[in-house]
């Protein structure tokens, strides 16, 4: 506070003060000295809004780096949800990811001299029946040519021998086998690598991009981009399976994830071992969740080195665990400048608006958690993941409380898991969730009267058997692949269990029932603290069956 006064054009003394305010304020509310945790958080969001204004101009004038803006941008969004003020920080996100589309220092789309080109690689649609999943290029044209893999490879190796160890990545999330290093990082001291993906950028990614996906407005609701397109962030990612199995994992891997900006393009940088069988590595490739759905192979991989996949950023995927040797990618995150002239309806960052709202609400108490993510919804309602967290977050009521609200509330959490799982048909955890819905609403209304308010029995019970049924399937193809989402698959299992003895149909209750310890084993679950809870419920059940 001192420091501001001294200095109150200082945008690093505000930023600090901002963030010295919101640690005061969380330990009063630990130490039960503050009535609410988020009642004084007004002296943070002015601190940090000072401190972006400041920030804003210091960038204009080339004083500060674009990131610091960003990151004090970022504390003032997530502030302003703390407060319940949302309208005020979709505007900062707004603000916020307008840093990610000049942030890199690689070049931007040149709109003003585009044409067709006639050097980008061929390219064809992978499918999971008729929806568009991804995009794999093929034939003589690469993307990266030989030189061009020696080139960043060789950048790569120094950084990584320079950095002894340390990491490279500004990502937190790292695992035992991963080394990653940012592109615009290997391009800042090497002015070849930087001219060359510079040429790449503008020739190839660039005009492939704009062709790709020049028709898929109406299958997810945003059409191309009529900005600019640039660089959100890139990064050269390096899976060592070896590494990764000395330290207890499958391999080097991934988990399920979207990914940041608009657009997300796989560079393959050296060989399977199908290709290669000297130098090659095993495993390894994309998981493209999608695929999941029928008999299609989940795992892709670019045809060679130097090809490519590509697929929108909101396409959930998973790195699957490179098993043996070293496979290295490179991959390129676009998101789109603003248009110069303002279109009606043309929202340049929806999509990551929409993102950045979900990921600041989830960790909201829960009524200003479901505004959040109501309003996260309405930027992007054809992502999934924004109707899956706003369902899940809507059973999670009170299961005591016997209002018409409480109901209507559980009603609604049905409704947009149902819309999430028809979004994403392919999403285990949708079809888990959307399972324990019904189940949820069938215990509720019984409870509660209303159970006239319910489908039809058989209905009811069909309904209830495919999304955990389903569910189930999903993530067994999920874990194939290595890439599993994690839930609780015994618990589907428990409940159609429960569900089927409360609709009187014990032998089907039984057989589900008997499922329970055989996955908890199967899984290494059995000896889990809560495990012992499942059997107990599952053996009372199994009793009661029986003797029905």
């Amino acid at each position: 506070q001192k420091a501001a006064e001294l200095c109150p054009t200082d945008a690093r003394v505000l930023f600090q003060l901002g963030n010295a305010l919101g640690a005061r304020n969380n330990m009063l509310h630990q130490n039960g000295e503050g009535e609410d945790q988020y009642a004084d958080l007004s002296e943070v969001a002015d601190a940090l809004k000072r401190s972006s204004e400041k920030e804003t101009v210091a960038v204009k004038l080339g004083i500060h780096d674009i990131n610091d803006l960003a990151i004090c941008l970022s504390g003032l969004a997530s502030t302003l949800c703390q407060m319940g003020e949302f309208d005020d920080a979709v505007e900062v996100i707004s603000k916020w990811g307008e840093c990610g589309s000049i942030r890199s220092s690689l070049e931007p789309e040149d709109l003003a001299s585009h044409e067709q080109k006639h050097n980008i690689p061929q390219f064809e649609w992978i499918k999971a029946g008729d929806r568009d999943v991804a995009i794999t290029t093929y034939g003589d044209v690469a993307v990266f040519d030989e030189d061009d893999i020696a080139l960043i490879r060789a950048a790569a190796d120094k950084r990584f021998s320079q950095a002894n160890g340390a990491q490279t990545s500004r990502y937190t999330m790292q695992y035992e086998g991963n080394r990653e290093v940012h592109l615009d990082d290997l391009c800042r001291n090497d002015p070849a690598l930087k001219k060359r993906m510079d040429n790449i950028l503008k020739e190839k990614i660039y005009p492939l991009v704009r062709e790709a996906f020049k028709d898929q407005g109406g299958n997810d609701g945003h059409p191309p981009p009529l900005g600019t397109l640039s660089v959100y962030d890139s990064i050269f990612v390096r899976y060592n399976g070896d590494v990764a199995r000395k330290a207890g994992r499958v391999g080097a891997s991934q988990p399920l994830h979207q990914d940041g900006g608009m657009y997300s393009v796989n560079i393959a940088l050296n060989s399977h071992k199908d290709d290669d069988p000297v130098n090659g590595f095993t495993g390894g490739g994309t998981f493209l969740e999608a695929l999941s759905v029928g008999d299609e192979e989940t795992v892709r991989r670019p045809v060679r080195a130097g090809h490519a996949l590509l697929h929108r950023t909101t396409q959930r995927h998973a790195g699957a665990p490179t098993t043996s040797g070293i496979r290295d990618i490179l991959v390129i995150f676009l998101t789109a400048r603003r248009p110069e002239t303002p279109v009606k309806n043309e929202y340049t960052y929806g999509i990551e608006t929409g993102m950045r709202l979900q990921t600041m609400a989830k960790e909201l108490p829960r009524d200003q958690c479901i505004r959040g993510l109501e309003l996260a919804r309405s930027y992007d309602p054809m992502n999934s993941e924004m109707s899956y967290w706003l369902g899940v977050n809507l059973l999670q009521g009170d299961p005591n409380d016997p209002t018409d609200e409480r109901w209507e509330e559980i009603c609604r959490g049905v409704e947009t898991l149902e819309a999430a799982a028809q979004l994403n048909p392919a999403d285990a955890r949708a079809r888990y969730h959307l399972g324990m819905s019904y189940h949820t609403r069938h215990k509720y209304a019984m409870r509660t009267k209303r159970a006239h308010l319910l489908p039809q029995p058989a209905d009811a019970a069909s309904r209830i058997i495919e999304a955990f049924e389903e569910a189930i399937r999903l993530e067994k193809r999920c874990e194939e692949a290595g890439c599993k989402n994690g839930f609780n698959v015994a618990a589907s299992y428990l409940s159609l269990g429960e569900f089927m003895a409360s609709m009187r149909n014990f032998e089907k209750s039984l057989e589900y029932l008997s499922q329970v310890e055989s996955t908890l084993t199967n899984s290494g679950e059995l000896d889990a603290p809560w495990a012992g809870g499942f059997l107990e419920e599952m053996n009372r059940l199994k009793s009661y069956c029986e003797t029905q």
